[in-house]
This record gives structure tokens, sequence and C-alpha cells, in this order.
């Protein structure tokens, strides 16, 4: 038997099939062999061609066309080391390194044989390929789990000083309640939350260096390890870019360079240095944070570089619900003009400004719409006034 164009090797290729060399064979025998390769999945497509060999019997040629779609997957068995499993499995199946088919049939396929190699490792259960999102990545992967996954029973912390272990048990709690365990999502959990609540107490080089999960009767009980690290002050934070109003962000954003670095404060200041330059028309205007660490002097600064994006300029007044009376004072008080730089603060003041200007209060209600002006990065502004 000759292949061509895949990475397997003959040995597999004649296990999915259920050919043997040597054995009698006819030409329905060999199609029955190419359907069990086709149904598998793995491959895109699958033909075949035989000849009268130098000896007694036949030579087979598989032209076969490994699958070129493939996606990210993971191997989530409570329990189960999945680097072991990938190991086996790219070994067997060289191409599925941490990715599968991205047709369900190829997926379904590779749990089965997932399966059969770990045998009572399952403890009776079949496994599953679920779809579902990374929440270190972001990206959808395939993920190959047990078909009910054990719930989580208790959870303990080791090595925290800062935070008591009730303290951790309650920030978890709050995003595993009643989930599954699933170790990479467990991880995942850990990074998004504790290190947020340790970054809120300036401490950037926490690590989480061991999670242990033990079944305890029909749940788990997972511990973590928690090597904290020490506690960093902020230090310098730059503005970077051209033409940046830097005065007006850094008193809109008030950060506290000596005191303890608390990324929450921070980062709401880093949205605060926004504002300014979106009330000079850059709408979409979007800071980028680098973090610098001194860890010597366990010092943190900041640098903020800044997408301006385009500058959006106002473009036509709407106004609804006042008498032409009231309507022509609120114009004569509107200051944007055509094309100047759109301050989407300014309809709010505005507001503001012409209710105080009436003397008592004559509307239920008052709301500011946009709407995409006439041009490029035009905005018209609609302000609409409901009676009492």
């Amino acid at each position: 038997m000759k292949l061509e164009g895949t990475q397997l090797a003959l040995g597999v290729v004649l296990d999915l099939s259920g050919l043997r060399i040597g054995a009698p064979v006819n030409q329905s025998a060999i199609e029955e062999g190419c359907k069990k390769l086709q149904a598998s999945g793995i491959f895109q497509t699958v033909g075949f061609q035989y000849a009268p060999g130098e000896k007694q019997g036949y030579v087979l040629t598989l032209s076969l066309l490994d699958q070129t779609v493939l996606t990210d997957a993971s191997i989530d068995i409570p329990g189960i080391d999945q680097d072991e499993i990938w190991q086996w499995l790219s070994v067997r199946y060289p191409r599925f390194q941490h990715k599968v088919p991205g047709d369900e049939t190829g997926q379904l396929f590779l749990a089965h044989e997932i399966e059969r190699h770990l045998g009572g490792k399952l403890a009776g259960q079949h496994l599953v390929a679920r779809l579902e999102s990374d929440l270190t990545s972001g990206r959808t992967i395939v993920s190959y789990q047990p078909e009910a996954l054990p719930k989580i029973g208790a959870m303990n912390f080791t090595g925290q000083r800062e935070f008591s272990e009730i303290d951790l048990q309650h920030i978890m709690e709050k995003v595993v309640a009643g989930e599954g365990y699933l170790d990479r999502r467990y991880r995942a959990y850990l990074e998004l939350n504790l290190r947020r609540a340790y970054e809120e107490h300036g401490m950037y080089r926490v690590r989480f260096p061991s999670v242990a999960a033990r079944p305890d009767g029909n749940s788990m009980t997972v511990t973590t390890v928690i090597e904290e690290g020490p506690k960093f002050t902020l230090g310098d934070v730059k503005l970077v870019g051209e033409n940046l109003p830097t005065a007006a962000m850094l008193e809109a954003a008030k950060f506290k360079s000596g005191a303890i670095a608390n990324w929450t404060e921070i980062q709401s200041g880093i949205w605060e240095t926004e504002k300014p330059l979106k009330r000079l028309g850059y709408t979409e205007a979007r800071a980028v944070p680098e973090r610098v660490y001194h860890d010597e002097a366990r010092v943190m600064d900041v640098n903020i570089s800044y997408r301006k994006g385009p500058i959006y300029h106002f473009g036509e007044l709407r106004v609804t619900g006042l008498s032409p009376e009231l309507e022509v004072k609120a114009r004569g008080m509107w200051k944007l003009q055509r094309g100047d730089p759109y301050d989407y603060v300014y309809p709010h003041e505005f507001l503001r400004e012409f209710n105080k200007s009436l003397g008592k209060l004559m509307f239920k209600r008052y709301d500011v719409a946009t709407q995409k002006g006439t041009g490029d990065h035009v905005t018209d502004v609609s302000v609409s006034f409901v009676p009492r």
C-alpha cells in the first residue's frame, strides 16, 4: 500500500480503514475502507487506485488530503494532564497539536479516539466536544470534556497574607458558583478576578503557581497556591502623543503619584484622560496604557499613548417640542457652529443652561440624540423637549 497527500503513518491509516496488508481484498472492500476514512472527518478528500503488483496481489495507492481548516482546542478533563494527551495525539495525528478539524465530524471522531486512549479514566462517561470562549485569549475553542463536569465543592488558598482565605473565597464564589470544574477556566478566573483584587493593592507580581483539584465525593476541592510579591507605588505617568491637551487631561485624571498603585483607580484616571480629547472632536479617542515596573524601587510608571482617530465636526442642530419663541431663544443660546470640532459634552451643558434661563421647570424631560451628518465625520444633534 502507498499513501499520498497525508502526514499520517501507514499503520494509522490501516487501523482507521480496516484494511490489512496481505489480507484478501477486492474493490468492494477497498471502497468500504475508504468510506471509513472519509467518515472519520479528518480528511478533506479520499481517493484510491490499485494495480497488479510484481508478485501476487495488488498495489493500493490511497490519495488522502488532510483537513486544512483547523481550530484551537483544549482537553479539559478533571484530573487528566492534557499535555500528555496532546503528546499522544500528535504522534498518531501530527497535525493535531492543540488544534482539531473545524468540522463537527472530525471533532467527534477525535473525542472517541481520546476516550478510547483513556479507557476507564473517564469513570464511564463519554467525552464531548463543546464550543467555548477561552477567557484568556478571547478566541472560540473546542473543549473536550466529560458529559457532566463535577461541581466545585470547596476552594482553599495557601500563601496569602494580604487577604484572608474567606475574602478570596468570596471573590471567586461570585464567578464560579454553580459551574462545573475545568482547570483551564478556573485558572482564567484566578487571573481575571484575584489578580485584579491584588492589583488594587499594588501587588502586580502576584502568581498562582499551583492549582490542585481533588475529588471529594461528587464534587471537587480546589487548592490554589499564591505567591503575593511586593507592593508597588505609582511613579511617573506620561501622556504620549502630539498636540495633546496634557494639562486638562492630567487634571481630569487626578493620578496619585507616590501612593499605592491601585490599578482600578489608575484605570479610571486613564479613562478620564480621554474626555478632554473627545471634547476637541476626537470622539473615538482611546488610551493605550503601558506599565513600566521598577522592581528594585517597587515603583510602577505608566506611559499612556493615544489613538485619536478622526476629528468630528458639528453639522446641524434639530429642535423639537418647543414653541416658536422658545426655539428662537434656544438657537440663540446654542454656541456650536457648523464645522466646529464636535464637543460631545456640550449638548448636555447647553440643556442645563437653557433650563436655568427659563426660571422655572417647564419640561417633564429633555433628550439629546446624535446622528451622522452630511459628509465625512460630521455629527448632527437633535434636542427634544417634553412639556409638563
